[in-house]
């Protein structure tokens, strides 16, 4: 309920301005209200992003901002009412409550927002600023990312820093599905308050390195990196994909099928159990190996080592079959270029692997020349979490665990 000078105040607010907006690098001018102004983010300084410390007593780890937090992205799922809503509820509440932090939104975000804000600003009279710009200029400076939706708008948002440290997530759940979701929204304001003022904890969820190798060279343009799942399969064709699979260079199996999954623990919950894989914690360090409707019925779902180096190539039939094999690539459900025969999809934890003979993807060596492990803390995914046990919680109430048969009431005709 807005007070009458708050409305007084929005509608002094609808008076159309002149104001730049940044998209693509290029200043604009457009019609909109004065409550609020959208701003390149490259005026933002770099990010500084937090530590995380780990205790012996907790599976989490306490999440510390050595400086006091700046830059925010708040991302949402599009095209819904319900999101858009609380959006605008919570980018209110960071204005009118912690003016210093600089709100981020993407460029679409920020043109509809343009036409929600002079209505439901809180009673300040400064105007809410908001930052937008290049995806990569939006990496270079956030040091928090607040999802409001689905698992899909988390794996959205943290596709943006492949090949880059990524920034703790803060999740609100408003989405169908929310395995990675511990907090309903109507907490916000407790729940931000906590993560800003280093009382929150944090659990870590590693990502899965892609690499594309066409004619024997690695495609860099194409490194990639997975929280949920890296799926290569037939898509549309009518033929079984045929594919050779190598762990750490040692033969494993050629496979004819539907495809094949390879996913982190998260992603264990996501198209991998749909194909019979395991359910797998967050916390066990692997990688999952999972054939999708294999002709052969002694292919079953393997749990790798997260130091695994699997190489998986796509291959014909038989030795004198010319056909063009072309299979489709999806990572985190994004499709992919398609995939010919030949290619090669090396795949590897984000933290590395202690193999390293073969290799073609560039090693990582310690001083000792042994490893080309990176530091797991500089790896993976930084989840804010509501307790230990939100992953227990999340297969019993999301995928009903175990559950018993329903009574069925047989009603005479």
């Amino acid at each position: 309920m807005f007070s009458v000078s708050s409305k007084l105040w929005s509608l002094r607010c609808m008076v159309p301005t002149k104001v730049k907006f940044f998209h693509n690098g290029v200043t604009r001018f457009q019609e909109m209200a004065s409550g609020i102004h959208v701003k390149s983010v490259e005026a933002l300084e770099n990010s500084t992003l937090p530590d995380f410390i780990s205790s012996p007593n907790s599976k989490l780890q306490s999440m510390v901002w050595q400086k006091p937090v700046r830059n925010v992205l708040v991302t949402r799922k599009p095209w819904t009412k319900t999101t858009k809503d609380a959006m605008v509820e919570l980018i209110s509440y960071m204005h009118d409550s912690y003016p210093e932090i600089n709100v981020i939104v993407q460029h679409d975000v920020a043109k509809e927002l343009q036409e929600e804000f002079p209505v439901k600003l809180p009673s300040s009279q400064l105007p809410c600023v908001l930052y937008t710009g290049d995806t990569q200029d939006i990496v270079d400076r956030t040091e928090l990312v607040v999802s409001l939706g689905g698992d899909g708008t988390i794996l959205s948002a943290v596709s943006m820093f492949s090949n880059t440290r990524v920034p703790p997530v803060l999740a609100f759940s408003l989405g169908t599905l929310g395995f990675l979701l511990p907090f309903e929204f109507k907490n916000y304001r407790e729940v931000f308050e906590n993560v800003i003022s280093s009382r929150s904890k944090c659990l870590h969820r590693t990502r899965l390195e892609c690499h594309l190798v066409r004619n024997g060279k690695v495609t860099r343009s194409q490194t990639l990196h997975a929280m949920n799942d890296i799926f290569i399969h037939r898509g549309n064709s009518p033929h079984l994909a045929h594919m050779d699979i190598t762990i750490d260079n040692e033969f494993l199996t050629s496979t004819t099928g539907d495809g094949v999954a390879l996913s982190t623990p998260t992603g264990s919950t996501a198209y991998s159990l749909s194909a019979g894989g395991s359910i797998v914690s967050p916390l066990v360090p692997s990688i999952l190996l999972t054939p999708i409707c294999p002709r052969s019925l002694s292919f079953r779902p393997v749990i790798l080592p997260r130091t695994s180096y699997i190489k998986v190539v796509i291959s014909s039939r038989v030795a004198h079959d010319f056909d063009e094999q072309v299979l489709k690539l999806s990572i985190d459900g994004i499709p992919q270029e398609d995939l010919r025969l030949g290619d090669e999809i090396h795949v590897r934890s984000e933290a590395g692997t202690i193999y390293v003979e073969g290799s073609i993807v560039p090693n990582r060596k310690d001083t000792s020349g042994l490893s080309n492990m990176k530091d797991p803390k500089s790896t993976g995914i930084y989840c804010v979490a509501r307790t230990e046990n939100d992953w227990i919680r999340g297969i019993n109430e999301l995928l009903g665990f175990n559950s018993g048969f329903r009574a069925i009431s047989h009603k005479k005709p």
